[in-house]
């Protein structure tokens, strides 16, 4: 039997380094690009872009209850997965991850109940969730809706920290955690004394901010702590350019309220919207207007989608964050790189 890495679940293999997998000897625990990731947290863009179908298809195989992990920041990129048409055919238990990047006033139940109301309106089959990142209980609230004597299947798309939660549970950092996505390559077994698990590869999502952005930029565009919400009332004709990967030009009847809620090392630029144009045009890539995605200019990188706006709404960026917009009738008008997604929701908030 082939020696996998315990960090991704590849297999290990000697005679090319250049190729995944690569260890110096055989009897080495993790390859060299775990090894990199842990120590110096370097990885090579798109050295790895997982087979989604593949995955799903390694998924049916296995024996075991479903966990679903879900980036509670990131939701609606996971509501948009293939992973939905899986639950709609099979049982799972939700885990809310990363609740710590919310505000720490939001109401965990309530939370809870919006995600419920989103995944019964898809029809996912799922009525147990589980919050995880601030409550201290989480393994405890895990076990008393699961059953610990069978293996549990974890499965999420990339970067919604499946491999965090494992190592939470068996208490030992054994799995591989870098902040680029598709981390884990293959199902990788694991054990412990209370647990058995098998870990799967996280779903691609090339319509994620996240799959346009390189190392450095993903550090900064990635919430790592608590985002800090900036409030911004504005008048008519107003424009917000998150970074240079994203722009919001608003027109309402009166007055309104946009709410942010990006990674605080990323810079939002406010202004007027018949300026935003030139601004963008002169200093794209520059000043408060970076990061920008990988191999995308401005403008013809971009595209336009235009919302009609009415009381309290998220627009929702996959991969980046969200804006909630309170206020009367009007428009949004947002520009966004051509393959990212962007969703209008019920606010979440």
């Amino acid at each position: 039997m082939e020696k996998k890495c315990r960090g991704c679940g590849i297999e290990l293999q000697n005679s090319n380094k250049d190729a995944l997998g690569y260890v110096v000897d055989l009897n080495m625990d993790y390859c060299q690009r775990c090894f990199r990731m842990t120590h110096y947290d370097a990885h090579l863009i798109k050295d790895f872009i997982p087979d989604n179908e593949k995955i799903l298809d390694d998924l049916e195989k296995l024996d075991g209850q479903y966990i679903w992990v879900i980036d509670v920041f990131d939701l609606d990129t996971s509501l948009r997965s293939s992973l939905v048409s899986f639950y709609r055919q099979h049982e799972c238990t939700i885990i809310l991850n990363k609740c710590d990047l919310l505000p720490h006033n939001i109401n965990l139940d309530k939370l809870a109940a919006y995600v419920l109301e989103r995944i019964g309106q898809i029809d996912v089959r799922c009525s147990r969730i589980v919050t995880r990142g601030i409550n201290r209980d989480f393994r405890e609230s895990l076990e008393s809706v699961i059953d610990i004597e069978r293996p549990l299947i974890i499965t999420g798309v990339a970067n919604t920290g499946k491999s965090t939660v494992i190592n939470e549970l068996i208490g030992q950092n054994i799995l591989t955690v870098n902040s680029y996505p598709a981390t884990t390559m293959r199902i990788n077994e694991i054990t412990s004394e209370r647990y058995h698990i098998y870990d799967s590869a996280g779903l691609w999502m090339s319509e994620s901010m996240q799959a346009w952005l390189n190392v450095d930029d993903l550090r900064l565009a990635v919430p790592q702590k608590t985002v800090r919400p900036t409030v911004y009332q504005l008048e008519n004709g107003q424009s917000l350019s998150l970074a240079g990967l994203a722009r919001l030009d608003m027109e309402f009847n009166g007055r309104y309220t946009a709410v942010s809620y990006l990674s605080n090392q990323l810079s939002v630029h406010r202004g007027k919207k018949e300026k935003a144009e030139q601004l963008w045009n002169a200093n794209y890539g520059k000043d408060d207007l970076r990061p920008i995605p990988m191999d995308t200019d401005y403008p013809p990188g971009f595209k336009h989608v235009r919302f009609h706006h009415e009381g309290k709404a998220d627009y929702f960026i996959c991969g980046l964050g969200f804006v909630t917009v309170t206020g009367e009738s009007g428009t949004v008008d947002a520009y966004i790189p051509a393959g990212v997604q962007i969703i209008k929701r019920k606010a979440m908030i």
